[in-house]
């Protein structure tokens, strides 16, 4: 498996940091956080965010993200920042895009949020294709927002049915959501494009910000990792948190305990 390293749990820190410390890590592969990368475009330009990549011999692997994808209040503003965000991947050499689904004012039938969705990636599969890029949909666990279980994101991508569409699947929101090992057992693990790992303390009332480095909280992670290898998974893993206490850690201290902490799983 690839090793990576998302930007989110290194949220205070810049782009730059983020490339040169995950380098130094280990990592193979880099998440660049959306807003990092706009605000280093604007002061720099994309040579510059080309030439850290470059200059650390670093993949990177996808730009985070295009929330609130789905049942937004204004479709063709999201189906322009998935353009636009597409063009800098292209530039960069960035494989694919996180596409999050929306959240939900009121509960809507499954039927509903299939066509809605499928309906969205749809349109933005043909964007993304455009430029070379894939989509990565990735459900979250929290109970409002409309793709919360691996099983409806895992039809949804069925249904699209486009090569350049796939699934993010995240241990926070796979584990909080109640999705099980033996449905991720049936996916076909050439439509994940990432995996997110970190661990949770409890399961109930999950928040972001509940997040912990893999192997210090209780969730089942090696067997997780057994499920992965039972379907034949070798992809890229990365470390995603949200936890305030890593944010006002040192951004190269930070990485360094998520590449020593994911290793542990790898062997």
């Amino acid at each position: 498996m690839k090793l990576a390293f998302n930007g989110a749990t290194t949220i205070k820190a810049s782009l730059a940091e983020d490339i040169v410390c995950t380098r130094l890590a280990g990592f193979d592969m880099i998440e660049i956080w959306k807003s990092k990368l706009l605000s280093t475009l604007k002061t720099g330009g994309i040579e510059v965010v080309k030439q850290l990549l470059e200059q650390n011999r670093l993949k990177p692997l996808t730009i985070n993200s295009i929330e609130q994808a789905t049942f937004s209040e204004n479709r063709q503003e999201k189906l322009k920042e998935c353009e636009e965000l597409c063009e800098i991947a292209r530039k960069l050499g960035v494989e694919a895009i996180v596409v999050v689904p929306g959240f939900l004012r009121e509960k809507l039938d499954e039927a509903r949020i299939v066509r809605e969705s499928v309906d969205v990636l749809r349109e933005m599969s043909k964007i993304a294709g455009h430029f070379g890029v894939r989509l990565g949909f990735e459900f979250l666990g929290f109970s409002n927002c409309s793709v919360n279980k691996l099983t409806v994101a895992w039809e949804i991508v069925r249904q699209v049915n486009e090569d350049n569409v796939g699934l993010i699947v995240d241990t926070c929101h796979f584990f909080s959501g109640d999705s099980r090992l033996e449905e991720l057992e049936k996916i076909d693990p050439h439509k994940i494009v990432v995996v997110h790992m970190n661990d949770l303390p409890k399961l109930e009332n999950v928040a972001d910000s509940d997040r912990v480095m893999p192997g210090e909280g209780i969730l089942p992670l090696r067997d997780f990792f057994e499920a992965l290898k039972k379907i034949g998974y070798d992809g890229p893993v990365s470390v995603e948190l949200f936890n305030q206490d890593y944010w006002d850690k040192p951004a190269c201290e930070t990485t360094r305990i998520a590449f020593a902490k994911l290793m542990r799983f790898l062997h």
